[in-house]
Protein backbone atom coordinates (compact mmCIF):
# COMPACT_ATOMS: atom_id res chain seq x y z
CA UNK A 1 0.00 0.00 0.00
CA UNK A 2 1.12 3.56 -0.67
CA UNK A 3 2.93 5.00 2.38
CA UNK A 4 0.87 8.23 2.23
CA UNK A 5 -2.38 6.26 2.36
CA UNK A 6 -1.19 4.33 5.41
CA UNK A 7 -0.75 7.62 7.29
CA UNK A 8 -4.32 8.74 6.54
CA UNK A 9 -7.29 8.10 8.74
CA UNK A 10 -10.28 6.36 7.18
CA UNK A 11 -12.17 9.67 6.98
CA UNK A 12 -9.20 11.43 5.31
CA UNK A 13 -8.87 8.60 2.81
CA UNK A 14 -12.62 8.72 2.05
CA UNK A 15 -12.35 12.50 1.51
CA UNK A 16 -9.45 12.07 -0.93
CA UNK A 17 -11.26 9.33 -2.82
CA UNK A 18 -14.41 11.50 -2.93
CA UNK A 19 -12.41 14.39 -4.38
CA UNK A 20 -10.86 12.14 -7.02
CA UNK A 21 -14.30 10.81 -7.97
CA UNK A 22 -15.74 14.35 -8.18
CA UNK A 23 -12.87 15.51 -10.39
CA UNK A 24 -13.37 12.53 -12.68
CA UNK A 25 -17.13 13.12 -12.85
CA UNK A 26 -16.56 16.78 -13.80
CA UNK A 27 -14.00 15.73 -16.41
CA UNK A 28 -16.54 13.26 -17.79
CA UNK A 29 -19.15 16.05 -18.07
CA UNK A 30 -16.71 18.12 -20.15
CA UNK A 31 -15.89 15.16 -22.36
CA UNK A 32 -19.62 14.40 -22.91
CA UNK A 33 -20.16 18.11 -23.61
CA UNK A 34 -17.55 18.00 -26.40
CA UNK A 35 -18.65 14.62 -27.72
CA UNK A 36 -22.27 15.80 -27.93
CA UNK A 37 -21.15 18.76 -30.07
CA UNK A 38 -19.22 16.44 -32.37
CA UNK A 39 -22.17 14.03 -32.68
CA UNK A 40 -24.75 16.82 -32.93
CA UNK A 41 -26.56 15.11 -30.07
CA UNK A 42 -28.40 18.12 -28.66
CA UNK A 43 -30.18 16.14 -25.92
CA UNK A 44 -26.81 14.93 -24.60
CA UNK A 45 -25.49 18.49 -24.90
CA UNK A 46 -28.39 19.97 -22.89
CA UNK A 47 -28.00 17.19 -20.28
CA UNK A 48 -24.43 18.37 -19.61
CA UNK A 49 -25.88 21.70 -18.42
CA UNK A 50 -28.02 22.71 -15.46
CA UNK A 51 -31.61 23.59 -16.41
CA UNK A 52 -30.73 27.28 -16.12
CA UNK A 53 -27.21 28.16 -17.24
CA UNK A 54 -25.09 31.31 -17.39
CA UNK A 55 -23.52 31.77 -20.82
CA UNK A 56 -20.57 34.02 -21.71
CA UNK A 57 -19.70 33.59 -25.37
CA UNK A 58 -18.61 37.19 -25.90
CA UNK A 59 -15.42 36.10 -27.72
CA UNK A 60 -17.55 34.31 -30.33
CA UNK A 61 -20.72 36.42 -30.48
CA UNK A 62 -19.73 39.87 -29.21
CA UNK A 63 -22.84 39.70 -27.00
CA UNK A 64 -22.89 40.08 -23.20
CA UNK A 65 -23.23 37.26 -20.67
CA UNK A 66 -26.78 35.91 -20.31
CA UNK A 67 -28.74 33.41 -18.28
CA UNK A 68 -30.82 31.01 -20.36
CA UNK A 69 -32.21 27.49 -20.33
CA UNK A 70 -30.22 24.45 -21.36
CA UNK A 71 -32.83 23.75 -24.05
CA UNK A 72 -32.51 27.24 -25.56
CA UNK A 73 -28.72 27.03 -25.48
CA UNK A 74 -28.77 23.60 -27.15
CA UNK A 75 -30.97 25.06 -29.93
CA UNK A 76 -28.40 27.84 -30.38
CA UNK A 77 -25.54 25.31 -30.58
CA UNK A 78 -27.52 23.32 -33.13
CA UNK A 79 -28.14 26.44 -35.22
CA UNK A 80 -24.39 27.16 -35.18
CA UNK A 81 -23.09 23.67 -35.83
CA UNK A 82 -25.68 21.38 -37.44
CA UNK A 83 -24.42 21.98 -40.98
CA UNK A 84 -20.76 21.56 -39.98
CA UNK A 85 -18.52 18.62 -39.28
CA UNK A 86 -16.89 19.41 -35.93
CA UNK A 87 -14.30 17.98 -33.58
CA UNK A 88 -13.61 19.30 -30.09
CA UNK A 89 -10.54 18.35 -28.09
CA UNK A 90 -9.97 19.28 -24.44
CA UNK A 91 -6.79 19.24 -22.37
CA UNK A 92 -5.08 20.89 -19.38
CA UNK A 93 -8.00 20.21 -17.02
CA UNK A 94 -7.76 22.35 -13.89
CA UNK A 95 -10.61 21.72 -11.44
CA UNK A 96 -11.22 23.41 -8.09
CA UNK A 97 -13.81 21.82 -5.84
CA UNK A 98 -15.90 23.63 -3.23
CA UNK A 99 -18.47 21.21 -1.81
CA UNK A 100 -21.32 20.90 -4.30
CA UNK A 101 -19.85 23.65 -6.52
CA UNK A 102 -16.74 23.57 -8.68
CA UNK A 103 -14.87 25.68 -11.18
CA UNK A 104 -12.70 24.46 -14.01
CA UNK A 105 -10.51 25.63 -16.84
CA UNK A 106 -10.31 23.34 -19.86
CA UNK A 107 -8.20 24.14 -22.90
CA UNK A 108 -9.85 23.45 -26.24
CA UNK A 109 -9.13 23.14 -29.91
CA UNK A 110 -12.45 23.37 -31.72
CA UNK A 111 -12.38 22.39 -35.38
CA UNK A 112 -15.22 23.18 -37.77
CA UNK A 113 -15.47 22.09 -41.40
CA UNK A 114 -17.91 22.85 -44.21
CA UNK A 115 -17.00 22.46 -47.88
CA UNK A 116 -18.02 25.65 -49.70
CA UNK A 117 -17.16 27.86 -52.68
CA UNK A 118 -16.74 31.11 -50.73
CA UNK A 119 -13.49 30.44 -48.85
CA UNK A 120 -11.61 28.04 -46.63
CA UNK A 121 -13.57 24.94 -45.67
CA UNK A 122 -12.31 25.02 -42.08
CA UNK A 123 -12.43 27.23 -39.01
CA UNK A 124 -10.48 26.38 -35.86
CA UNK A 125 -10.58 28.09 -32.46
CA UNK A 126 -7.81 27.76 -29.88
CA UNK A 127 -8.52 28.72 -26.28
CA UNK A 128 -10.25 27.47 -23.16
CA UNK A 129 -13.49 27.19 -21.27
CA UNK A 130 -13.84 28.69 -17.81
CA UNK A 131 -16.83 26.80 -16.41
CA UNK A 132 -18.64 26.47 -13.13
CA UNK A 133 -20.32 23.22 -12.12
CA UNK A 134 -23.03 22.26 -9.66
CA UNK A 135 -23.74 18.86 -8.18
CA UNK A 136 -27.35 17.95 -8.95
CA UNK A 137 -29.43 14.87 -8.10
CA UNK A 138 -28.41 13.63 -11.58
CA UNK A 139 -24.69 14.29 -11.05
CA UNK A 140 -22.38 17.18 -11.89
CA UNK A 141 -23.61 19.66 -14.52
CA UNK A 142 -22.20 22.83 -16.07
CA UNK A 143 -23.92 25.83 -14.44
CA UNK A 144 -21.84 28.57 -16.08
CA UNK A 145 -20.20 28.25 -19.49
CA UNK A 146 -17.55 30.77 -20.56
CA UNK A 147 -15.92 30.30 -23.96
CA UNK A 148 -12.57 32.01 -24.46
CA UNK A 149 -10.34 31.77 -27.45
CA UNK A 150 -6.93 33.23 -28.02
CA UNK A 151 -6.87 32.99 -31.79
CA UNK A 152 -8.52 31.26 -34.68
CA UNK A 153 -7.55 30.00 -38.12
CA UNK A 154 -9.63 29.70 -41.23
CA UNK A 155 -13.04 30.93 -42.23
CA UNK A 156 -15.25 32.15 -39.33
CA UNK A 157 -18.21 32.58 -41.70
CA UNK A 158 -18.70 28.79 -41.65
CA UNK A 159 -20.90 29.57 -38.64
CA UNK A 160 -23.55 31.33 -40.71
CA UNK A 161 -24.89 34.13 -38.51
CA UNK A 162 -27.27 35.22 -41.29
CA UNK A 163 -29.11 31.89 -41.35
CA UNK A 164 -32.71 32.38 -40.11
CA UNK A 165 -32.39 29.45 -37.67
CA UNK A 166 -29.23 31.00 -36.21
CA UNK A 167 -30.91 34.42 -35.92
CA UNK A 168 -33.98 32.94 -34.16
CA UNK A 169 -31.89 30.80 -31.79
CA UNK A 170 -29.56 33.70 -30.97
CA UNK A 171 -32.51 35.99 -30.30
CA UNK A 172 -34.09 33.40 -27.99
CA UNK A 173 -30.87 33.27 -25.94
CA UNK A 174 -29.49 36.79 -26.08
CA UNK A 175 -32.64 38.92 -26.50
CA UNK A 176 -35.66 37.00 -25.10
CA UNK A 177 -38.77 39.14 -24.88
Amino acid sequence: MDPVATRMSDSELRAVIGEILDRQAISDVMLRFGRSLDLHDWDMYAAALTDTVDIDFFDLTGLPKVTTTSAAWARFAAACLDRLTVMHQYSNFQIQLDGDQAHGIFYHVSRHRFPNKAGDDHYTQYGWYENSFRRTPDGWRISSLTHKFQWSDGNPTLIDQSDPEFVAAAQAVFDPR
